[in-house]
């Protein structure tokens, strides 16, 4: 079982008759600060998976690149029914690493797989609203929910990618470093915590349409961007992601060197941990804490102005939701205090502050200037910025009571699916995976907007939700980021909007 990824590998590099392996050329070196927990796309919830995991296990749909537009991507066709169906046609052309055609069958099974309990799948109630694959045909199938869900087609933008139904015979294990897909490339060679290789796959479906992709993808991990940007100066890699706005001038000092940067689709904020009640239990301190944050402030100078002040957690991009219009609480420092008198803690309290590290811009510095700014209301904390498994570990900690106290944490959610419902379900409801607070009108209030069938009306119960969600002041919406890329000037390329960087769009000049 363990020689099956090479024996594969072996098998499909001396092709089926599909375009020849001389069409790509070259090797791209992509720089990354993690990568995917495992490279089965169906357990986790990471968004360096959802980003790596097309590369070698194709979704059924794509956004275009600069619109956010869904198109057709292994599903050569879609049509909405109704607001509980959607009938899907599969490439007629697509295959399996081994050969085997991609069937109804296999999106019946990719899934399945997702929503099986033994699976123990973090995205399984991401698919909550999910009740079945009808199989019409080899190719054709329909889409069931069980209520009205606007949003299923953007769900397919992270999730839901397609395996082989033949990784039932395989070990788990083996899935997870090398799952049968049919995507754009394999895995040749996985070095947990230090790269993975991936070879284009000659009898991809889409090699007509990319040509002139690299042969080769070697992603690497490397988590402090000083030693990614050193790596691309020195020509170890060629593409890198998470530049701090103030290497851009060190960057553009070399020649052969560019940097890009796009208006992204993440949304950082800071929430509350609320259900067992203490200070962030109370309303008044969250919109003390909101009023006391000098969001402009971090932006112009930690963000060096590359992010946009935001006031709600839905992005344009969302398929429903989003107000231009929309206000959160601003920098009001007197407001803060009084408020902090009002809910009887003039005196203040400590309180734990945790963060990523590193896994968004600037995300310990804006930690750190945040607690800076809350003395000034009397909340004593500190920040603690930390690995993301253990960042993950201590949220999870909180949110099951196994630790107590006043404690608040800085992250980002990622809009790149553009799926509002899913965004406030894990971001703000009971059960959200990301979710510091429990709200059960707010709760309601989230079911009810994504489940509406009417656009109109889906709109109006979605800037609701938002409105509630300032009323209990449920966080502190801060930044829609820019994403900031490097890259060498050999490369053609274009980055994304979407938190996606898919290297069949790249090319050597």
């Amino acid at each position: 079982m363990r020689r099956w990824p090479l024996i594969l590998l072996a098998l499909i590099l001396v092709g089926f008759g599909a375009p020849r392996a001389e069409a790509f050329k070259g090797t791209v070196t992509i720089a990354l600060s993690g990568e995917p927990l495992t490279m089965d796309p169906h357990r986790e919830t990471d968004f360096i998976g959802t980003m790596v995991w097309p590369w070698v296990t194709d979704r059924l749909v794509t956004t275009q690149l600069g619109t956010g537009k869904i198109v057709p991507w292994l599903a050569e066709k879609f049509e909405r029914l109704d607001a509980k169906r959607t009938k899907m046609t599969l490439r007629k052309d697509a295959k399996f690493f081994d050969g085997s055609p991609v069937t109804s069958e296999a999106v019946q099974y990719s899934i399945g797989r997702i929503l099986d309990p033994q699976m123990k799948s973090r995205q399984r109630s991401l698919w909550n609203t999910f009740d079945r694959v009808e199989i019409l045909d080899e190719r054709t199938f329909i889409l069931h929910n069980k209520v009205p869900d606007n949003g299923l087609l953007n769900r397919f933008l992270n999730w839901g990618q397609i395996l082989s139904p033949k990784s039932r015979t395989l070990d788990p294990a083996a899935i997870s470093r090398n799952p049968l897909g049919s995507g754009p490339y394999m895995v040749k060679e996985l070095v947990k915590g230090q790269r993975t290789v991936f070879e284009a796959n000659p009898n991809w479906w889409g090699n007509s349409l990319y040509p002139n992709r690299p042969k080769t993808v070697i992603l690497r991990r490397i988590q402090e961007a000083t030693t990614r940007i050193k790596a691309l100066e020195t020509g170890e890699v060629d593409v890198i992601t998470g530049v701090p706005h103030h290497f851009i001038p060190e960057i553009k000092k070399h020649a052969g060197l560019e940097v890009a940067a796009v208006p992204a689709v993440r949304i950082l904020f800071i929430g509350f941990f609320t259900r067992f009640g203490g200070p962030f239990g109370d309303v008044k301190v969250r919109q003390a804490v909101n009023h006391a944050i000098d969001a402009e402030k971090i932006r112009t100078t930690l963000l060096g102005g590359y992010a946009d002040i935001f006031h709600q957690l839905l992005h344009p991009w969302n398929y429903a939701g989003y107000n231009p219009d929309k206000r959160w609480y601003g920098y009001d420092p007197a407001k803060a205090k009084q408020l902090m008198k009002e809910a009887g803690y003039e005196k203040g309290f400590r309180a734990e502050f945790i963060t990523t590290n590193g896994r968004y811009p600037a995300d310990r510095e804006t930690c750190e200037a945040v607690a800076g700014m809350l003395r000034d209301i009397q909340v004593q904390t500190t920040c603690s910025a930390l690995a993301f498994p253990l960042f993950r570990k201590t949220f999870t900690a909180y949110q099951n009571e196994q630790k107590k106290g006043a404690a608040m944490y800085y992250m980002g959610w990622g809009n790149g699916s553009g799926e509002a419902g899913l965004v406030l379900r894990g971001s703000t409801s009971c059960k959200g995976s990301f979710s510091g607070s429990c709200f059960p009108d707010l709760d309601g209030a989230i079911e009810k907007a994504a489940t509406t069938a009417d656009p109109k009306e889906q709109q109006a119960a979605f800037e609701r939700v938002t409105d509630l969600m300032k009323e209990k002041a449920s966080h502190k919406v801060m930044f829609k980021i820019h994403d900031i890329f490097g890259f060498n000037k050999r490369l053609n390329f274009q980055p994304r909007h979407d938190e996606q960087l898919q290297p069949w769009e790249i090319s050597l000049k």
